[in-house]
C-alpha cells in the first residue's frame, strides 16, 4: 500500500495533536503545582510577619537572605491602617472605643459611603494588632467589638 503525501500529512497532524494534548496536560499540572507552591510561600510570608518579632538578629538576616524584606518603609501600612494610626495618635490619651474609632475614620471621607463598612474596617486594621502597634481591651459586651478600647501600644513622643 502506497502512502500518499496526504496520508503522511494526516498522520503527522494526528501525532502532533496527540503531543499537543499531552503537553497541555503537563502545563496544567505544572501550573497547579506552581499555584500550590506560591500559596505556601504567601502563607509563610504571613506567618513571618506575625512571628518576626520573636526572631533574633541572625534569624532576621537569614529570612532577609530568602528574599523577605520587612523594613517599615517596604512593608508599610494599608491606607485604612495609616488613617487609624493617625486618629489614635491624635486621640485623648491615645485611646478610643472601636465604635468611636470607626466614626472618626468614616468622617475622613467627604461621602461617608466611600468608607469601608464596620466589618471590613476591622479586617483592614488587623495588621495594627498583629504587629502590636495597637492594643485591644475587650469591652463589657463580649459579643460586640464596638465598646472595645483601642489604644496605642507605647507613648507618643512629645515634640519639644
Amino acid at each position: 500500500m502506497n502512502a500518499t503525501i496526504v496520508d503522511v500529512l494526516i498522520e503527522n497532524i494526528k501525532t502532533d495533536q496527540s503531543l499537543l494534548e499531552e503537553t497541555e496536560a503537563q502545563i496544567e499540572t505544572a501550573k497547579e503545582n506552581k499555584r500550590s507552591v506560591m500559596d505556601r510561600l504567601k502563607d509563610y510570608r504571613r506567618d513571618i510577619t506575625v512571628l518576626l518579632k520573636y526572631a533574633d538578629d541572625e534569624q532576621r538576616k537569614r529570612i532577609e537572605e530568602l528574599g523577605f524584606d520587612f523594613s517599615e518603609s517596604e512593608r508599610g501600612l494599608n491606607p485604612v491602617a495609616s488613617v487609624v494610626m493617625d486618629i489614635v495618635m491624635k486621640a485623648k490619651d491615645n485611646q478610643l472605643t472601636n465604635a468611636e474609632l470607626y466614626e472618626a475614620y468614616a468622617k475622613t471621607f467627604k461621602n461617608k459611603d466611600d468608607a469601608f463598612n464596620y466589618t471590613e474596617f476591622n479586617i483592614k486594621c488587623r495588621s495594627l494588632f498583629n504587629t502590636q502597634r495597637l492594643l485591644r481591651k475587650k469591652g463589657k459586651d463580649p459579643k460586640s467589638s464596638r465598646d472595645d478600647i483601642i489604644s496605642l501600644n507605647g507613648r507618643v513622643k512629645s515634640s519639644k
